[in-house]
């Protein structure tokens, strides 16, 4: 559980912590920060082998953070080098079935090699099924909406609910599409279409301010929609990983005055509304690397 201890950045507020969670905490970099100072800790209260303990702390937190990677929310494994969450979209965000697995460990917790062992043998088939499940649906989807490697791009990752559920990202010139799948019965529904646009010079501003950057960082897969109202310019990017019915968890919308200066922002989580601080304006003319698609 020690690379969670980032949920100490609640403190700051809620955007602070979604911000921050699995990133330097979740690094290659912050694991071997943090399993040494558990090592540490443990060595000046209890004495003994300190690479022996540091060993063991690698070992649950090279765990911990292997199983967040492997979700679609992901994690920030090559901090410093890039802050971007990296994710193996194997399994589900709340997997209960691999919470199942741990049961029997519990009853073998006085022998902990071997409940180690056994726990790593266990998710290992288990993850084994899984990349064997989206290899599947992956080649299923292909051949049932003929994808053209060259033109059209498919994500495939876990859906919100429904272990044998999986979401699809269908990338193509003019537009997104994405559905959900069932493994069993190979049946597509909730089958949305994103038009696809190329980014507008306010766009590209709204990526380069403190919550876009934070967009980007935050996931791979986001949709830009842009309108006027009241005198006032929307920007709003949805993050296209996490479906809901036919909305997204996460969707963030930018507030814009008519001299394109940035007045507010606010991420919504379901129901919820999070303030985010806009901070420091970025200039017009400041470039942005990257795409002006709609799935980066």
């Amino acid at each position: 559980m020690a690379p969670d201890f980032d949920i100490v950045t609640m403190l700051r507020g809620e955007f602070s912590f979604i911000r921050h969670h699995r990133g330097i905490s979740h690094s290659l970099v912050g694991l071997l920060l943090i399993s040494a100072a558990v090592a540490g800790i443990i060595y000046i209260d209890f004495g003994g082998y300190f690479w022996l303990y540091f060993l063991w702390a690698v070992i649950g937190a090279l765990s911990h953070i292997t199983l967040d990677f492997f979700n679609s929310y992901g994690a920030a494994l090559w901090w410093p080098l890039s802050s971007k969450r990296r994710a193996g979209n194997l399994l589900m965000f709340m997997d209960p079935l691999l919470l199942m697995l741990f049961i029997p460990i519990f009853f073998i917790y006085q022998n902990p090699q071997l409940a180690a062992v056994l726990s790593i043998i266990l998710v290992a088939i288990y993850l084994l099924i899984r990349w064997k499940m989206r290899l599947q649906v992956e080649h299923f989807l292909k051949k049932h909406y003929r994808l053209r490697p060259h033109n059209e791009k498919l994500a495939i990752m876990p859906a919100l609910r429904g272990i044998a559920s999986w979401d699809f990202l269908i990338d193509s010139p003019m537009k997104v599409t994405r559905g959900t799948m069932h493994y069993f019965g190979q049946q597509i529904n909730s089958i949305l279409f994103l038009d696809k646009t190329t980014l507008t010079p306010l766009a590209y501003k709204a990526l380069q301010t403190v919550p876009g950057r934070f967009s980007l960082q935050f996931t791979s897969f986001y949709h830009i929609a842009q309108w006027e109202e009241k005198g006032k310019i929307f920007v709003k990017l949805m993050d296209l990983r996490f479906g809901n019915k036919s909305d997204f968890v996460y969707k963030l919308t930018m507030v814009f005055n008519e001299q394109w200066r940035l007045e507010k922002a606010n991420l919504y989580r379901l129901n919820d509304i999070i303030p985010i601080k806009i901070g420091r304006d970025i200039p017009l003319n400041t470039s942005l690397s990257g795409s002006s698609r709609n799935i980066q």
